[in-house]
């Protein structure tokens, strides 16, 4: 599935994400995973505060991460996320590449949906607010 918009960051693993074996422990990849997704909302103009404003939160529902390599101390790594579903659902997915190589980290996924704020009550469609964000980026229909 193509993403219809996407976004990156840069960051580079330190001492303090380790794990005995002296990589990345795989708990911490979801917070780099967390870079890119804020990194996407951001370009769409729906980051964690503009969500909150328009009554929803995005509770995830589904994370799916798949390993090729580790991350290593002070070796920056490029986060890209991209979403590719977003009628019923937010879903996004992600790239973990090397900078300096290009060589494949992990490739992941996640699944999120809107929550009112005021209810409390999933929404089985996402809203429009988040629909109206992405439609600058939805391939316009000949």
């Amino acid at each position: 599935m193509k993403a219809i918009v996407s976004a990156s960051a840069e960051a580079t693993p330190q001492f303090y994400d380790l794990d005995p074996l002296n990589i990345v422990w795989h708990g911490n990849y979801p917070k780099y995973l967390e870079l890119g997704r804020c990194a996407v909302m951001e370009k769409i103009g729906y980051g964690y505060s503009e969500m909150a404003a328009s009554g929803y939160v995005w509770p995830f529902i589904d994370y799916r991460m798949r390993y090729a390599r580790p991350m290593r101390l002070n070796t920056p790594v490029r986060i890209t996320a991209g979403i590719v579903e977003w009628e019923s659902m937010m879903r996004i997915v992600y790239a973990i590449e090397e900078v300096e190589t290009g060589e494949r980290v992990m490739r992941a996924s996640s699944s999120q949906v809107a929550v009112s704020i005021e209810t409390n009550e999933m929404q089985w469609q996402s809203p429009q607010v988040f629909l109206d964000k992405l439609a600058p980026f939805l391939p316009r229909s000949a």
